[in-house]
């Protein structure tokens, strides 16, 4: 990708604001890890965007209008106060000078430190109902699902190679023996020197999982105080850590179910309706409750490919005795709406 700063500085003012589309998104998200300088400019754009913000929450500001006011009530003042008048008029019109001088000397204090090789921090947030992919500053590939986010730097420093997730996301790892690279990932810490794994890892959840695809990994936790360490898997396993009992279970599984996400597939085999409504949940940024504990035990199988919703839960309801109902988006005090709720119960005979 080869965006010019003209078309990201159009673009970056809509990101802010949540009003891109999710191409357009997508094409600020690719620029921004490009290069370490991408990432800073875009930082350092998000700190002038939040001080304009605050800017505008304060009086209304209009420079020619204050000056014509100013000029008008020179001529009412009588000679010893004229001074005062104009000194207090420069310091209102110099208020948006000022701003955007320290603006200019902040970054340009910012560029500096990059040059002498500053590490910048940066996240990638994917949306509700979007896989987004990138590459880390060491190749790296990662497949971020919906709703997820990841923290880096914008290259890679000392004796390790690590990201902070919240949320699911598909590392493929380029391989460096010398720089191991780890996943913090809640409570559960993953380091590999090169392989490929999916990990799951919601910071409002109490476990976190990790599905290994090819070579090994090892697995710790870390709490501050004391390390556990838990092993290494190999491919076709899958490692659910409790952070309840600080313990990792693992099992045999088939790891295509788990990682068709990727491609925006959702694959369930055998599962049960708890986690089949768990997943779409997150998939679909809905909130599923289940009013009948029955309905928790059903086994599910079923591959869902670009499917609404309403599709899924009708496919739902011909496959099994349940029945649901969808409540509309809730306008909240703050503007924002609330999640659709989705009640699954048992059909009526």
């Amino acid at each position: 990708m080869n965006s010019g700063y003209r078309e990201i500085e159009e673009l970056l003012p809509g990101y802010f604001s949540g009003d891109l589309s999710d191409r357009e998104r997508a094409i600020v998200d690719e620029w921004r890890i490009e290069l370490p300088g991408n990432e800073l400019f875009y930082q350092e754009s998000k700190k002038a965007w939040e001080a304009m913000s605050l800017l505008g929450e304060m009086e209304q500001f209009n420079s020619f209008e204050a000056l014509n006011k100013v000029n008008a009530r020179i001529f009412e003042q009588k000679p010893m106060q004229w001074l005062v008048v104009v000194q207090r008029a420069a310091a209102v019109l110099l208020l948006p000078l000022l701003f955007f001088s320290g603006y200019t000397l902040m970054r340009n204090s910012s560029l500096k430190k990059l040059q002498e090789g500053h590490v910048v921090m940066q996240s990638i947030t994917s949306r509700q109902g979007m896989v987004t992919k990138f590459e880390l500053s060491d190749g790296t590939k990662v497949w971020l699902n919906s709703g997820s986010e990841l923290k880096f730097p914008t290259r890679f420093t000392g004796d390790t190679r690590e990201v902070v997730l919240n949320g699911e996301a598909y590392f493929d790892v380029t391989k460096n023996k010398n720089q191991p690279f780890r996943v913090n990932a809640n409570k559960l810490n993953v380091e590999v020197l090169g392989t490929s794994f999916n990990v799951v890892s919601f910071n409002d959840e109490t476990q976190s999982e990790v599905v290994l695809v090819t070579g090994q990994v090892a697995l710790s936790s870390d709490n501050g105080q004391t390390k556990k360490d838990f092993g290494t898997m190999h491919s076709g396993q899958r490692a659910i850590y409790k952070n309840e009992n600080q313990k990792v279970y693992e099992e045999e599984v088939q790891v295509d179910k788990y990682i068709a996400w990727k491609e925006g597939n959702l694959i369930f085999r055998d599962d049960k309706m708890e986690d089949v409504v768990k997943r779409l949940s997150r998939w679909f940024n809905v909130e599923i409750i289940i009013n009948d504990p029955e309905i928790k035990s059903y086994i599910y199988k079923a591959t869902f490919r670009n499917e609404t919703l309403t599709q899924v839960l009708h496919l739902l309801k011909i496959s099994a005795p349940i029945d649901y109902r969808i409540t509309g988006n809730q306008l909240m005090p703050n503007g924002e709406y609330a999640k659709q709720k989705v009640y699954l119960m048992k059909k009526k005979i």
